[in-house]
């Protein structure tokens, strides 16, 4: 009986042992899931945008402003993301992602995404877009931003009531403008708009635009958008090879595989010039994101959309910043493209599979027209922490994510 008493009490023991172990194990592995949940700052990410921000939804259409050929996306290891970003590795909403916890797989584009993705975040933005539908029609096929949100209408009739229930607490990254310049306003032999509209009046045409699209998306069920604004691109790669004394033909240089093709009607190349940039597209865009950002304040909260908060970033404050601290942020390159061909690697964009520069990490520009992974990484960085309104007003990006 003694004998048989101690055994049990062994197997007790040991029966015990086991059960707080897996207790123990269990409560660990409910902390890393529980540490990975608070980590993700918000529960979803919805993108719309041009091709600063595409990537991939323009892979299967018609269209020119496609990036699907290497050697973009030369520095994402093989695999790792699918084809269509205009850089060489991660845009700066990838980057802005990670930023908030998102961990891989990244937000997918929309056009290649499953429906399982549609809950935690899309990615809509399309190379040559713009708010105007028929802007970048100079390139063929794309998605204007009204189409981007009608997709996004499309997503959110799909979701369960419980995934839609949190659309009010994701982030929504809105990025346009940029080829309502380069890409209608200032290509006059292809679009009439500079014909019929002066800088301030087009401005307020695209602001009236846009301004609906956003009150869509909070019709939706939107209430948290980042909202950016258009960086100098009188100063873009593109821009600084046009100068007067030999000007290349005029429009965008676009390069897909087999086809090398200079587009469009011309830009204004006798625009006032100030260390090679395009002032008088920089004066237009000045006044384009002095109208955004009186937005932005007017539909923070206001009686159209309220509950709504709205963060401006400031693209030209974030341009100026990498141009003037180029040195401390290791950047060598600041007038040219890594790849590219012609003065400033600016008059005809990327080559399917030309050799790019061999250190990226030098260059702020990738090709003619988009900033490299390296700049992406610094922008992202800044409107996501910073405490300067000159960069995000009136709160940064980690602000928003948290209220």
């Amino acid at each position: 009986m003694l004998v048989r008493s101690m055994g049990n009490n062994r197997l007790h023991r040991w029966v015990l042992a086991c059960a707080v172990a897996a207790a123990m194990h269990m409560a660990a592995l409910l902390v890393v899931v529980q540490a990975a949940q608070q980590h993700q700052m918000v529960p979803c990410m919805y993108i719309f945008g041009d091709s600063l921000v595409d990537n991939g939804n323009n892979n299967n259409i018609l269209s020119l402003a496609r990036a699907n050929y290497r050697p973009y996306g030369v520095d994402f290891p093989d695999g790792a993301a699918p084809a269509g970003r205009f850089t060489n590795g991660r845009t700066m909403v990838d980057l802005l992602a990670d930023h908030l916890g998102f961990r891989p797989p990244l937000i997918p584009a929309y056009a290649l995404a499953e429906p399982a993705d549609h809950a935690r975040g899309l990615n809509f933005a399309s190379g040559a877009a713009g708010i105007r539908h028929e802007t970048g029609n100079n390139l063929g096929g794309h998605y204007a931003l009204s189409e981007q949100v009608e997709h996004f209408r499309t997503v959110v009739q799909g979701l369960e009531p419980g995934k839609s229930q949190q659309l009010g607490r994701c982030i929504y990254y809105v990025g346009m403008g940029s080829n309502d310049y380069l890409n209608n306003y200032f290509m006059p032999d292809y679009y009439p708009t500079a014909r019929n509209y002066d800088p301030s009046a087009y401005a307020a045409l695209l602001l009236a635009d846009y301004e609906r699209q956003i009150t869509d998306l909070y019709a939706l069920g939107a209430r948290k958008f980042v909202i950016a604004g258009v960086g100098q691109i009188g100063c873009i790669p593109y821009e600084l090879a046009r100068v007067a004394d030999n000007p290349p033909p005029a429009g965008i240089g676009i390069a897909v595989p087999g086809i090398n093709i200079s587009l469009g009607g011309g830009g204004s190349n006798a625009g006032k010039r100030k260390g090679g940039c395009n002032e008088e597209i920089n004066s237009a865009i000045a006044i384009y994101n002095k109208g955004l950002l009186a937005m932005v304040k007017r539909l923070n909260g206001g009686s159209q959309t309220p509950g709504a908060r709205l963060v401006f970033l400031n693209a030209v404050n974030s341009g100026k910043d990498l141009a003037a601290n180029a040195a401390a942020y290791g950047f060598t390159v600041l007038d040219r493209g890594c790849c590219g061909v012609g003065r400033n690697n600016g008059q005809i964009t990327c080559l399917p599979m030309q050799t790019p520069c061999d250190d990226r990490s030098k260059y702020i520009f990738w090709d003619a027209f988009h900033p490299t992974e390296a700049a992406n990484r610094i922008i992202a960085a800044k409107v996501f922490n910073s405490s300067s309104t000159a960069d995000a007003y009136p709160i940064n990006v980690s602000r928003l994510a948290a209220i």
